[in-house]
């Protein structure tokens, strides 16, 4: 059942607030992992990849860099989690009960199989330098061990993960991810069958990262409409009744184009799509907004709407964009409130 803000105007008029809807932060809640190669392998050098740009998948010998991205509410400030190099071993017994407690440090660089698990560091964001033995299976996956609140540790949260029997870990964040190893990387000579795709497709661009500009917010107040251009970090000012829609402003080669072949030998016809965007989004603050928080990647993309409420509070919009391959984006936007509001 949901429960409802009730939140008095200044001349005693009220407004119902959703206080429990799932784009509302109410605890600390993860987003997602930024998968970015920093310093591309000798087997990137095969790929084409845009000026300035980052793939958004890893190869052998590739260094990469690992964020996760969180939605944390207003004043709290969460300790970064430990990640670990969970083996298929480790990924069997991870609900039954595994020790976690005593892994060893991973090697560098980390072989794509691995026998045992590894601790990868304990940081916001880490740096992965990847052997140069591949392998299909890469033989473990990302487990990201970390706490939702200020006061407990994510080493707490790990002992509790590794107790048998286990205590509750609601606490926490026990994220498991399939390493981000393309699923096909055209043109590698590893790779069979790679080598044998049309030149067309062995030339477009690797799959990278949307780049966000900054946003486009349309702001309606007592039916005037004004469309303000906002970079990343800048913040909007509101008052109460104000009418907001967000369009995120994209780089003009953020939707990148890629061929699909309905044949896995390519020998079949060949077409061509345009990356496609959806997103997830939520909120610090209760606003009236009626959804949806969640769109698909497709062909339209709703701009995010919503009206300021009464209470005008300093206010963060945490949108995720993905496209319909392997991209991400994670951005935010801020409310202030008006002097006058």
């Amino acid at each position: 059942m949901r429960r409802w803000l009730l939140a008095l105007g200044t001349l005693g008029s009220a407004a119902c607030v959703p206080a429990e809807y799932d784009w509302l932060v109410i605890d600390a809640r993860f987003r997602g992992i930024l998968v970015e190669v920093v310093e591309p392998g000798g087997y990137g050098s095969l790929l084409n990849v845009p000026p300035d740009r980052h793939r958004a998948f890893v190869l052998p010998l590739d260094t990469v860099e690992l964020e996760w991205k969180v939605a944390v509410p207003p004043g709290q400030e969460l300790q970064p989690p430990i990640w670990i190099a969970c083996s298929w071993e480790c990924r069997d017994a991870l609900w039954s009960g595994s020790n976690l407690l005593e892994l060893a440090d991973c090697p560098d660089p980390m072989p794509i199989g691995i026998p045992d698990a590894c601790r990868l560091g304990e940081d916001h964001r880490i740096r992965v330098h990847l052997g140069g033995a591949y392998a299909p299976d890469p033989g473990f996956v990302l487990l990201l061990v970390g706490s939702r609140r200020p006061e407990l540790t994510p080493r707490a949260c790990l002992e509790r993960l590794s107790a048998s029997p286990r205590p509750d870990v609601g606490g926490c964040f026990v994220v498991v991810r399939e390493p981000p190893f393309s699923d096909t990387p055209l043109g590698l000579p590893f790779v069979p069958g790679s080598v044998e795709a049309p030149p067309e497709v062995l030339a477009e661009e690797a799959d990278t990262n949307p780049t966000v500009l900054g946003f486009t917010v349309t702001r309606e107040r007592g039916g005037v409409r004004e469309d303000l251009v906002v970079d990343l970090g800048d913040a909007v000012p509101v008052r109460r009744g104000d009418r907001i829609i967000v369009e995120p402003r994209f780089a003009a080669d953020a939707a990148q184009e890629y061929w699909v072949s309905f044949d896995d030998t390519w020998s079949g016809p060949l077409e061509q799509h345009t990356e496609l965007f959806g997103y997830q989004l939520s909120f610090s603050e209760p606003v009236l907004f009626d959804g949806p928080d969640q769109v698909p990647a497709g062909p339209d993309l709703p701009s995010p709407t919503f009206v300021v409420p009464h209470d005008v509070m300093p206010t963060t919009l945490w949108l995720d964009i993905v496209d319909d391959r392997r991209g991400k984006a994670f951005v935010e936007l801020q409310f202030v409130p008006e002097d006058d509001a």
